[in-house]
């Protein structure tokens, strides 16, 4: 057998046993999905202002959660000099994605809420890849958990 022939050979085998490999590959979830539980409401009890002390007005008032992110966006912002070669904090895009009012995007782009997809688009870039960019943006896990905390307060204040 000519060697143009066995070297092909090899090449079409290790091409099989990649596409092996990748069709193989277990997929484990990153998050359980957040199950919504409504705020319970507060009763108060107010004097009627009509005058008539029979039945006092009882007024419903629901409590509102803020949306907040545990986090220094300054602290975040000095952290972020490391993303700006390849981010802009506005919607212009360099090697990736601009990042302005990402955190608003990052809520609907998955099941995971915007923090946790945030969180795992820091810790581990490869998971979610915006189309039409190329999966190269390196890891941040040797970001303590404070400083994500940090960057993704600072991407909560973009917009």
């Amino acid at each position: 057998m000519p060697a143009k022939h066995v070297y092909l050979l090899m090449v079409a085998m290790i091409a099989t046993l990649f596409v092996f490999a990748a069709c193989s590959e277990e997929v484990i979830p990153t998050q359980e999905p957040v199950e919504f539980q409504p705020t319970a409401a507060v009763e108060v009890d107010r004097p009627d202002s009509s005058g008539d002390d029979s039945a006092p007005a009882i007024e419903t008032i629901a409590e509102e959660a803020p949306v907040m992110v545990a986090g220094d966006p300054d602290a975040g912002r000095n952290l972020f000099v490391s993303c700006s070669a390849c981010h802009s904090t506005d919607d212009s895009q360099l090697v990736g994605p601009g990042l302005g009012a990402v955190y608003a995007r990052a809520g609907s782009r998955t099941s995971l809420d915007a923090e946790a997809y945030l969180e795992q688009s820091i810790r581990e870039p490869g998971a979610f890849v915006v189309d039409g960019f190329a999966p190269v943006m390196p890891s941040f896990d040797y970001f303590s958990d404070e400083d994500v905390q940090n960057v993704i307060a600072y991407l909560k204040s973009l917009g």
